[in-house]
């Protein structure tokens, strides 16, 4: 039976239901029939499955299939034939006019009614006021679009009103569905000057064409560090910062001051450990998850501890080796997050050292280790947000811990970073184990800092700014700029750099990328990779 009656039968099926279902006590000879008629419909639409079925495995049949598939998919398709601007160079507040025209190149017909552009987040920026609506800058000029004809779409752009190269993207739809091929992408340069801007890069392109083969160089390194083995900017011909540097593929050593305590502290490791005193003489050698327990004696000034049957006392500072990579866990140490009791951040995977502070008579629990290592555990986001914005966050991390192992100010002489928010949030191996899109994210982002004439920056950032952050007194990348998505809520934080909230914002809903972020809030710097 053919799918033609099979339909056919449906539709009598359909517009004979009372029969199936009203039936009095002298119908029975239509009862009869009903039922006779209703097996022919089972049967015939059974019949015509099966056909269709083998009609779609028969190998002879494939192309026939094939042909509707791809008919299906070619009903909404587009080629951009035409734009009037990819690149503009711009001054800021200004209008013009741009152009898109499109080749209808699938299977329906286009009309004004139904065919138009709609913008995505990233074009917002570009929004003038002759647009219809936010998302809606333009609808089809003709009045309909056949297959293989043209459609054009002419409306008006603005450009920014903050100098600094933008891009969006428009998208061609068909009943707010997506047509194929249909994107479409400019980008602006808003400068001050668009001439004098033209006439310098003009001047750059001029002095590049004169340069010959034998003056080309990699790029000099100029960026001063002090952990580098130097006080003074390098600056080596041929020679990149990677090379000048000799940084560690996983950046130089952080020391780190996890808690202070009066009591005495207990440490466990699942591989074998070894202690030693501030002079590297060896004290003891520890077998995995062994526990140690170490006691300040205030009285005679030392530290003592229980190993290999014996205690052993000295009047040094401690160091604990990790040799073969285990976790040190601190048992003694208690740090549960309100939301999920049953992690503790208290393991850690680098050297520990236990010091005294003769200035505030108290002992530091410390943890030395690689700086990329100690951006896996640091906690100031979520695993939930938008990657771009947990990219950003991870540069200005590094940035910051860079910049204070570099110079140290702090009233803690022994380490350059506190664990909490006096410096960054920092909770060890265990926020590793609970954000795994993080370790990927500082994999990804490697060695890359924020610099600013040849200086790492000191790379803050707070809550919220409540609708601007502020200036500093004499850093000059700590510029106020405006944060509309906190405009409504209190300042909480200092205010100085990235507005986490309003940043998290411009990733997730304006689509700004991780170098788009960090270059609004640190105004003027350069994002460079130094190791």
């Amino acid at each position: 039976m053919t799918d033609k009656y099979c339909i056919h039968y449906q539709q009598l099926a359909k517009q004979n239901k009372h029969r199936f279902f009203n039936v009095n006590k002298d119908g029975k000879l239509m009862l009869f029939f009903n039922i006779a008629f209703a097996f022919l419909i089972v049967v015939g639409t059974s019949y015509g499955l099966k056909t269709l079925e083998s009609g779609l495995t028969d190998p002879q049949n494939n192309l026939l299939y094939a042909q509707s598939v791809l008919a299906a998919e070619t009903t909404n398709q587009a080629t951009l034939i035409e734009q009037s601007h990819e690149y503009v160079n711009i001054t800021p507040d200004a209008g013009f006019t741009f152009t898109l025209k499109y080749k209808n190149t699938g299977t329906s017909t286009w009309t004004k009614d139904s065919v138009y552009l709609k913008s995505k987040t990233t074009a917002l920026k570009f929004k003038h006021e002759f647009w219809p609506d936010g998302f809606h800058p333009a609808q089809l000029k003709e009045e309909s679009v056949a297959p293989g004809e043209t459609g054009t779409f002419i409306f008006a752009l603005q450009s920014p009103s903050k100098y600094n190269d933008y891009s969006g993207k428009f998208l061609l739809v068909n009943n707010n569905k997506m047509i194929a091929g249909g994107s479409a992408e400019i980008s602006m340069n808003v400068v001050e000057d668009v001439a004098k801007y033209l006439a310098n890069i003009e001047q750059k392109t001029e002095a590049t064409v004169a340069k010959t083969a034998e003056e080309d160089k990699k790029t000099v390194c100029t960026l001063n560090l002090k952990i580098a083995g130097t006080n003074t900017a390098v600056s080596v011909d041929n020679e990149s910062c990677v090379d000048t540097l000799n940084l560690p593929e996983d950046g130089p050593d952080l020391k780190v001051g996890l808690f202070h305590s009066e009591d005495p502290i207990s440490i466990i490791n699942n591989r074998p450990w070894t202690i030693y005193d501030e002079d590297d003489e060896l004290l003891a050698e520890i077998k995995s998850n062994t526990e140690v327990t170490f006691t300040y004696i205030n009285k005679t000034k030392q530290f003592a501890f229980d190993a290999n049957k014996k205690t052993v006392k000295t009047t040094k500072d401690l160091r604990f080796k990790n040799k073969f990579n285990g976790i040190f866990e601190v048992t003694s140490y208690e740090d549960r997050p309100s939301w999920n009791t049953s992690v503790n951040y208290n393991r850690y995977t680098g050297d520990l050292e236990i010091d005294y502070n003769d200035y505030k008579d108290r002992i530091w629990l410390i943890e030395e280790l690689p700086l990329e290592t100690y951006l896996t555990g640091i906690k100031e986001t979520s695993e939930s947000n938008h990657e771009e914005y947990q990219k950003a966050m991870t540069v200005a991390a590094r940035t910051y811990a860079l910049y204070h192992a570099n110079r140290y100010f702090g009233t803690e002489p022994f380490f350059d970073l506190y664990n909490d928010e006096r410096d960054q949030v920092y909770k060890g191996y265990s926020a590793k184990e609970v954000m795994p899109t993080q370790t990927r994210i500082v994999e990804e982002t490697k060695g890359v800092v924020a610099t600013f004439d040849n200086q790492v920056i000191l790379s803050y950032y707070s809550a919220r700014s409540g609708g601007s952050t502020i200036n500093h007194s004499y850093l000059p990348y700590l510029k106020a700029v405006k944060t509309p998505y906190t405009a409504d809520s209190s300042m909480w934080g200092h205010a100085l750099g990235i507005d986490m909230v309003d940043a998290m914002n411009r990733a997730s809903e304006e689509d700004w990328t991780f170098e788009e972020i960090l270059k609004y809030y640190y105004t003027g710097i350069e994002l460079e990779k130094i190791y």
